[in-house]
Protein backbone atom coordinates (compact mmCIF):
# COMPACT_ATOMS: atom_id res chain seq x y z
CA UNK A 1 0.00 0.00 0.00
CA UNK A 2 1.00 3.64 -0.76
CA UNK A 3 0.71 6.17 2.02
CA UNK A 4 -1.94 8.59 1.71
CA UNK A 5 -2.10 12.53 2.22
CA UNK A 6 -4.13 13.68 5.30
CA UNK A 7 -4.80 17.65 4.74
CA UNK A 8 -6.75 19.55 7.30
CA UNK A 9 -7.31 23.52 6.82
CA UNK A 10 -9.16 25.70 9.29
CA UNK A 11 -9.91 29.53 9.20
CA UNK A 12 -8.35 29.57 12.94
CA UNK A 13 -4.46 28.90 13.58
CA UNK A 14 -3.35 24.99 14.36
CA UNK A 15 -1.41 23.87 17.36
CA UNK A 16 1.14 21.50 15.58
CA UNK A 17 2.01 18.85 18.32
CA UNK A 18 -1.50 18.88 19.44
CA UNK A 19 -3.21 18.26 16.02
CA UNK A 20 -0.66 15.14 15.85
CA UNK A 21 -1.67 13.67 18.94
CA UNK A 22 -5.36 14.83 18.40
CA UNK A 23 -4.97 12.26 15.34
CA UNK A 24 -2.73 9.43 16.59
CA UNK A 25 -5.32 9.11 19.67
CA UNK A 26 -8.52 9.97 18.33
CA UNK A 27 -8.29 7.90 15.02
CA UNK A 28 -4.89 5.81 15.64
CA UNK A 29 -3.33 7.18 12.42
CA UNK A 30 0.09 5.51 11.82
CA UNK A 31 1.90 8.99 10.77
CA UNK A 32 4.77 8.83 8.89
CA UNK A 33 5.52 12.73 8.15
CA UNK A 34 3.94 15.91 8.50
CA UNK A 35 3.96 19.34 7.03
CA UNK A 36 2.94 22.97 7.90
CA UNK A 37 1.67 24.40 4.77
CA UNK A 38 0.95 27.52 6.82
CA UNK A 39 -0.20 28.28 10.29
CA UNK A 40 -3.71 26.89 9.19
CA UNK A 41 -3.14 24.49 7.34
CA UNK A 42 -1.16 20.76 7.46
CA UNK A 43 -0.42 17.86 5.53
CA UNK A 44 0.07 14.24 7.53
CA UNK A 45 1.57 11.71 5.64
CA UNK A 46 -0.21 8.69 6.72
CA UNK A 47 1.00 4.94 6.61
CA UNK A 48 -1.63 2.07 5.43
CA UNK A 49 -4.49 4.11 5.78
CA UNK A 50 -7.57 2.32 6.71
CA UNK A 51 -10.43 3.86 4.24
CA UNK A 52 -13.16 2.56 7.02
CA UNK A 53 -12.25 5.53 9.30
CA UNK A 54 -13.48 8.32 6.96
CA UNK A 55 -16.50 8.08 7.84
CA UNK A 56 -16.00 8.84 11.72
CA UNK A 57 -13.38 11.39 10.50
CA UNK A 58 -15.17 13.16 8.22
CA UNK A 59 -17.80 13.86 11.16
CA UNK A 60 -15.25 14.84 13.58
CA UNK A 61 -13.97 17.24 11.61
CA UNK A 62 -17.01 18.83 10.23
CA UNK A 63 -18.29 19.51 13.66
CA UNK A 64 -14.79 21.21 14.11
CA UNK A 65 -15.24 23.10 11.10
CA UNK A 66 -12.28 21.72 9.29
CA UNK A 67 -11.76 21.21 5.08
CA UNK A 68 -9.57 17.87 4.91
CA UNK A 69 -8.59 16.21 2.01
CA UNK A 70 -7.53 12.88 1.15
CA UNK A 71 -4.89 12.27 -1.52
CA UNK A 72 -2.07 9.13 -2.33
CA UNK A 73 0.83 10.78 -2.01
CA UNK A 74 1.94 9.57 -5.42
CA UNK A 75 -0.93 10.23 -7.10
CA UNK A 76 -1.18 14.15 -6.90
CA UNK A 77 -2.77 16.05 -9.74
CA UNK A 78 -0.30 18.28 -11.56
CA UNK A 79 -1.45 19.38 -15.00
CA UNK A 80 -5.22 20.88 -15.52
CA UNK A 81 -7.10 22.73 -13.60
CA UNK A 82 -10.88 22.73 -14.70
CA UNK A 83 -13.24 25.42 -12.27
CA UNK A 84 -16.82 26.48 -12.63
CA UNK A 85 -17.25 30.27 -12.45
CA UNK A 86 -20.80 31.27 -10.70
CA UNK A 87 -21.05 30.75 -7.06
CA UNK A 88 -17.69 29.39 -6.92
CA UNK A 89 -14.77 31.12 -8.65
CA UNK A 90 -17.28 34.08 -8.25
CA UNK A 91 -20.13 34.70 -5.37
CA UNK A 92 -22.71 35.92 -8.22
CA UNK A 93 -24.88 33.70 -10.70
CA UNK A 94 -24.74 35.91 -13.54
CA UNK A 95 -27.31 34.87 -15.50
CA UNK A 96 -29.69 35.11 -12.65
CA UNK A 97 -28.68 38.43 -11.92
CA UNK A 98 -29.22 39.54 -15.59
CA UNK A 99 -32.35 38.40 -15.67
CA UNK A 100 -33.62 40.19 -12.68
CA UNK A 101 -32.76 43.17 -13.82
CA UNK A 102 -35.63 42.47 -16.40
CA UNK A 103 -38.34 42.57 -13.84
CA UNK A 104 -38.74 38.38 -13.42
CA UNK A 105 -39.33 37.51 -9.72
CA UNK A 106 -36.12 36.96 -7.78
CA UNK A 107 -37.80 34.11 -5.78
CA UNK A 108 -38.72 32.55 -8.51
CA UNK A 109 -35.44 32.68 -10.52
CA UNK A 110 -33.38 31.64 -7.46
CA UNK A 111 -35.54 28.61 -7.39
CA UNK A 112 -35.21 27.68 -10.65
CA UNK A 113 -31.55 27.63 -10.68
CA UNK A 114 -31.53 26.20 -7.10
CA UNK A 115 -33.48 23.09 -8.78
CA UNK A 116 -31.11 23.11 -12.07
CA UNK A 117 -27.89 22.62 -9.79
CA UNK A 118 -29.72 20.23 -7.72
CA UNK A 119 -29.88 18.21 -10.66
CA UNK A 120 -33.47 18.06 -9.70
CA UNK A 121 -34.55 19.54 -13.19
CA UNK A 122 -32.94 19.90 -16.47
CA UNK A 123 -30.26 22.53 -17.02
CA UNK A 124 -30.54 22.81 -20.76
CA UNK A 125 -34.09 23.97 -20.58
CA UNK A 126 -33.75 26.18 -17.15
CA UNK A 127 -31.00 27.78 -19.17
CA UNK A 128 -32.99 28.44 -22.27
CA UNK A 129 -35.87 29.49 -20.17
CA UNK A 130 -33.87 32.23 -18.46
CA UNK A 131 -32.41 33.48 -21.54
CA UNK A 132 -35.43 33.96 -23.66
CA UNK A 133 -36.74 36.72 -20.74
CA UNK A 134 -33.65 39.14 -22.01
CA UNK A 135 -35.23 39.02 -25.38
CA UNK A 136 -35.43 42.61 -26.61
CA UNK A 137 -33.34 43.81 -23.60
CA UNK A 138 -30.34 45.84 -24.58
CA UNK A 139 -26.94 44.37 -24.47
CA UNK A 140 -25.34 47.17 -21.87
CA UNK A 141 -27.25 45.44 -19.13
CA UNK A 142 -24.67 43.03 -19.05
CA UNK A 143 -21.88 46.03 -17.83
CA UNK A 144 -24.39 46.46 -14.90
CA UNK A 145 -23.87 42.03 -14.21
CA UNK A 146 -20.09 42.95 -14.17
CA UNK A 147 -19.80 45.91 -12.10
CA UNK A 148 -21.76 43.99 -9.73
CA UNK A 149 -19.01 40.80 -9.41
CA UNK A 150 -17.68 39.88 -6.13
CA UNK A 151 -14.59 37.27 -6.73
CA UNK A 152 -14.67 34.45 -3.27
CA UNK A 153 -12.25 35.09 -1.15
CA UNK A 154 -9.02 33.21 -2.58
CA UNK A 155 -10.01 33.47 -6.46
CA UNK A 156 -6.73 35.68 -7.35
CA UNK A 157 -4.35 33.48 -5.38
CA UNK A 158 -5.62 30.43 -6.73
CA UNK A 159 -5.24 31.31 -9.99
CA UNK A 160 -2.22 33.00 -9.91
CA UNK A 161 -0.40 30.28 -8.18
CA UNK A 162 -1.86 27.47 -10.27
CA UNK A 163 -0.35 28.70 -13.21
CA UNK A 164 3.02 29.74 -11.96
CA UNK A 165 2.76 26.05 -10.68
CA UNK A 166 2.47 25.06 -14.91
CA UNK A 167 -1.02 23.87 -14.42
CA UNK A 168 -3.00 24.83 -17.55
CA UNK A 169 -5.96 26.75 -16.22
CA UNK A 170 -9.25 26.24 -17.75
CA UNK A 171 -12.49 28.51 -16.51
CA UNK A 172 -15.43 26.31 -17.94
CA UNK A 173 -19.27 27.27 -17.26
CA UNK A 174 -22.62 27.14 -17.94
CA UNK A 175 -22.44 31.11 -17.80
CA UNK A 176 -21.85 33.43 -20.91
CA UNK A 177 -19.52 35.38 -22.45
CA UNK A 178 -18.73 38.55 -22.18
CA UNK A 179 -19.04 38.38 -18.33
CA UNK A 180 -17.53 34.94 -18.44
CA UNK A 181 -14.51 36.55 -20.43
CA UNK A 182 -14.02 39.43 -18.37
CA UNK A 183 -13.93 37.11 -14.78
CA UNK A 184 -11.59 34.78 -16.87
CA UNK A 185 -9.10 37.84 -17.93
CA UNK A 186 -9.02 39.61 -14.73
CA UNK A 187 -8.25 36.51 -12.91
CA UNK A 188 -5.57 35.11 -15.39
CA UNK A 189 -7.26 31.96 -16.33
CA UNK A 190 -5.26 30.82 -19.39
CA UNK A 191 -8.27 29.15 -21.54
CA UNK A 192 -12.22 30.37 -21.31
CA UNK A 193 -15.12 27.79 -21.76
CA UNK A 194 -18.63 28.48 -21.84
CA UNK A 195 -22.02 29.42 -23.36
CA UNK A 196 -22.46 32.85 -25.76
CA UNK A 197 -25.70 34.88 -25.73
CA UNK A 198 -26.60 35.74 -29.31
CA UNK A 199 -28.13 39.73 -30.34
CA UNK A 200 -29.58 41.57 -32.76
CA UNK A 201 -27.73 44.21 -34.31
CA UNK A 202 -25.09 43.75 -32.05
CA UNK A 203 -26.55 45.22 -29.40
CA UNK A 204 -29.90 43.99 -28.17
CA UNK A 205 -30.25 40.68 -26.91
CA UNK A 206 -32.09 37.69 -29.20
CA UNK A 207 -33.42 35.78 -26.25
CA UNK A 208 -31.30 33.09 -27.64
CA UNK A 209 -27.92 31.44 -26.74
CA UNK A 210 -24.69 29.21 -28.47
CA UNK A 211 -24.48 26.08 -26.07
CA UNK A 212 -21.43 25.30 -25.51
CA UNK A 213 -21.11 24.46 -21.59
CA UNK A 214 -24.52 24.34 -20.84
CA UNK A 215 -26.08 20.82 -20.62
CA UNK A 216 -26.28 18.27 -18.19
CA UNK A 217 -22.70 16.32 -18.94
CA UNK A 218 -20.59 18.98 -21.06
CA UNK A 219 -18.42 19.57 -19.14
CA UNK A 220 -17.30 16.15 -18.77
CA UNK A 221 -17.55 15.71 -22.22
CA UNK A 222 -15.00 18.56 -23.24
CA UNK A 223 -13.05 17.24 -20.34
CA UNK A 224 -12.63 14.22 -22.42
CA UNK A 225 -12.23 16.19 -25.50
CA UNK A 226 -9.29 17.63 -23.75
CA UNK A 227 -8.02 14.75 -22.07
CA UNK A 228 -7.81 12.71 -25.67
CA UNK A 229 -6.38 15.99 -27.42
CA UNK A 230 -3.39 17.11 -24.74
CA UNK A 231 -3.29 12.88 -24.35
CA UNK A 232 -3.40 13.79 -20.58
CA UNK A 233 -5.04 11.57 -18.44
CA UNK A 234 -8.31 12.36 -15.62
CA UNK A 235 -6.09 11.07 -13.10
CA UNK A 236 -4.12 14.47 -13.81
CA UNK A 237 -6.71 16.87 -13.40
CA UNK A 238 -8.15 18.86 -10.77
CA UNK A 239 -11.84 20.49 -10.74
CA UNK A 240 -13.73 22.56 -8.84
CA UNK A 241 -17.38 23.53 -8.90
CA UNK A 242 -21.01 23.41 -6.81
CA UNK A 243 -23.49 22.11 -8.79
CA UNK A 244 -25.28 19.28 -10.68
CA UNK A 245 -23.38 20.16 -14.15
CA UNK A 246 -20.17 20.30 -12.35
CA UNK A 247 -20.71 16.56 -11.08
CA UNK A 248 -19.08 14.26 -13.89
CA UNK A 249 -15.50 16.24 -13.99
CA UNK A 250 -15.67 16.42 -10.25
CA UNK A 251 -16.30 12.44 -10.00
CA UNK A 252 -13.63 11.76 -13.22
CA UNK A 253 -10.63 14.23 -11.98
CA UNK A 254 -7.89 12.98 -9.91
CA UNK A 255 -9.07 15.46 -7.59
CA UNK A 256 -12.83 16.97 -7.30
CA UNK A 257 -12.83 19.36 -4.71
CA UNK A 258 -17.14 21.05 -3.77
CA UNK A 259 -16.65 24.20 -3.21
CA UNK A 260 -20.25 25.51 -0.55
CA UNK A 261 -21.83 23.18 -3.26
CA UNK A 262 -25.52 21.84 -3.40
CA UNK A 263 -26.29 18.84 -2.26
CA UNK A 264 -25.89 16.53 -4.81
CA UNK A 265 -22.09 17.47 -4.91
CA UNK A 266 -22.13 16.73 -1.15
CA UNK A 267 -23.21 13.54 -1.38
CA UNK A 268 -21.41 12.09 -4.53
CA UNK A 269 -17.85 14.22 -3.93
CA UNK A 270 -15.61 13.40 -1.02
CA UNK A 271 -13.56 16.72 -0.96
CA UNK A 272 -15.62 20.06 0.29
CA UNK A 273 -14.58 23.20 0.98
CA UNK A 274 -17.20 24.14 3.88
CA UNK A 275 -15.44 26.44 5.69
CA UNK A 276 -12.02 28.21 4.48
CA UNK A 277 -11.73 30.00 1.35
CA UNK A 278 -10.79 28.79 -2.22
CA UNK A 279 -6.62 28.68 -1.45
CA UNK A 280 -7.41 25.41 -0.31
CA UNK A 281 -7.10 23.76 -3.20
CA UNK A 282 -3.53 24.97 -3.09
CA UNK A 283 -2.88 23.36 0.34
CA UNK A 284 -4.60 19.96 -0.81
CA UNK A 285 -2.30 19.93 -3.80
CA UNK A 286 0.89 19.98 -0.99
CA UNK A 287 1.52 23.98 -1.64
CA UNK A 288 3.02 25.84 0.90
CA UNK A 289 1.43 29.37 1.32
CA UNK A 290 5.26 30.72 1.26
CA UNK A 291 5.26 29.94 -2.26
CA UNK A 292 1.96 31.45 -3.34
CA UNK A 293 1.30 34.54 -5.63
CA UNK A 294 -0.82 36.93 -4.85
Amino acid sequence: MTNTFLTIVANQNFKYKESINFLKNHFYLDIANSTVLSTNAISFEIRDFDETKKTHMKKVFTQKKIDFCFLDKFKIPNKIFLCDMDSTIIKNETLDDLVKMCGAEAKVIDETSRLAMEGKIDIKTTLSSRVSLLKGKPKSMIEDVIKGIKYNQGSNTLIKTLNSNNFNTYLITGGFKPISTYVGERLEFQNIISNEFEFENGNTFKGTYVPIAGEKNSKLEFMRKLSAEKDIEFKDFVALGDGANDLGMLKNSGLGIGYNSHKIIKDNIETQINFTDLKSVLYFLQIKKENFIS
